[in-house]
């Protein structure tokens, strides 16, 4: 019987043995990406501020919807991270690599089917597996955490339903319908309630506003320039972001961030001592060329001996803008998009008295 029951406890402890052993290497081997995840959030710090450029070049623009796909799973890194993700989109050049490999951007995003990491900077830098199709991540190859925590990232994100569902949202048929003149005499777009709502914010009309909705886009939500201004009021990322707005590939947040350009701008030269005329006129030139460029417009004019406060007094000095300026102490760079920018206070204005005339307020 001894030998029996001694014989029994030793089958016994093998075999708890054997479980103990078989349950560790269980536990270790499915619970190693957990722990990898852990230990990737440490490498980047609470608070650190990644800084993201995504590239477009001529045959890619910015309101591609794939473009947007990318930025949304980035900012979903952040969260992931607990870090803070700077997103810019600009033209794809050289400095942008520069910047990269000099360590003022962390992380470029790129369509590798239409453009590639030049060869002066490949050996300094390192692409992530696929973002989506063929688009990738290309980083310093000695940034070990951020190369990891991107790579652990997209490689868990991709099975998700969560990819799925943003990837279906942002590839859906968009609606590029253009609306040219009022469909009724209530209504000039099916945009009308959002112009309402954020003219009201600034004062205006909201015939006015889609009067300018309708030079910069003919209400076409999907149009881009070819200098990356996106949507219905044609507002580029960069200055989105300086008015708090992030998605303008949302035609209510598009409107929202190019209604609240025009009010800084307009009550700037309110309370530059402008008549509202001037003002209102002053303030949609700079839409189109931009305030920098108006006020180097009015330098001009001061310096003709004209009315830097009157737009046709500022408009007559335009021409001589066309090849840059340099005369009586001033000195400005070409001006070589100035006709258009002559003439476009007027067509929205015009545009606007036909609103006025046909649409009911």
């Amino acid at each position: 019987m001894k030998k029996f029951w001694k014989t029994r406890t030793m089958r016994v402890g093998a075999i708890a043995l054997m479980a103990l052993v078989l349950a560790y290497a269980f536990l270790t081997f499915f619970r190693t990406p957990v722990a990898n995840q852990d230990n990737l959030s440490k490498n980047l710090l609470v608070g650190d501020t990644l800084y993201c450029t995504i590239l477009i070049d001529n045959k890619l623009n910015p309101g591609n919807p794939a473009l947007k796909f990318a930025t949304d799973l980035i900012r979903q890194f952040s969260t992931n991270t607990h870090c803070l993700v700077e997103v810019s989109v600009e033209k794809s050049s050289i400095r942008n690599w520069e910047d990269l490999t000099d360590k003022l951007t962390d992380v470029i995003i790129f369509n590798s089917r239409t453009d590639s990491i030049p060869d002066a900077f490949k050996d300094y830098l390192v692409t992530s597996t696929p973002i989506e199709k063929d688009y990738v991540c290309a980083m310093r190859y000695d940034d070990d955490a951020i190369i990891d925590n991107i790579n652990f990232w997209i490689t868990h994100i991709k099975p998700s339903s969560e990819y799925k569902r943003l990837y279906a949202k942002l590839h859906k048929r968009e609606n590029n319908q253009v609306y040219a003149l009022p469909m009724t005499r209530y209504s000039i777009s099916p945009f009308d309630d959002l112009a309402k709502k954020y003219a009201a914010t600034i004062g205006w009309d909201w015939r006015l506003l889609s009067a300018l909705m309708y030079k910069e886009s003919g209400f076409n939500m999907g149009i881009v320039s070819s200098m990356g201004a996106v949507g219905l009021m044609q507002v580029l990322q960069s200055v989105a972001n300086s008015m708090g707005v992030e998605n303008i590939y949302d035609p209510e947040q598009n409107i929202r961030a190019g209604t609240k350009i025009l009010g800084k701008t307009y009550n700037k030269y309110l309370s530059s001592g402008m008549d509202q005329e001037n003002a209102l006129l002053f303030t949609l030139a700079s839409y189109n060329a931009g305030e920098g460029r108006i006020q180097q417009c009015q330098k001009v004019a001061r310096a003709e001996g004209k009315d830097p406060n009157n737009w046709n007094d500022v408009k007559s000095v335009i021409p001589l803008m066309a090849e840059g300026y340099n005369h009586n102490g001033v000195k400005v760079s070409p001006f070589r998009g100035g006709a258009q920018t002559m003439n476009y206070p007027e067509r929205v204005m015009g545009q606007y008295e036909i609103y006025k005339k046909t649409v009911e307020e």
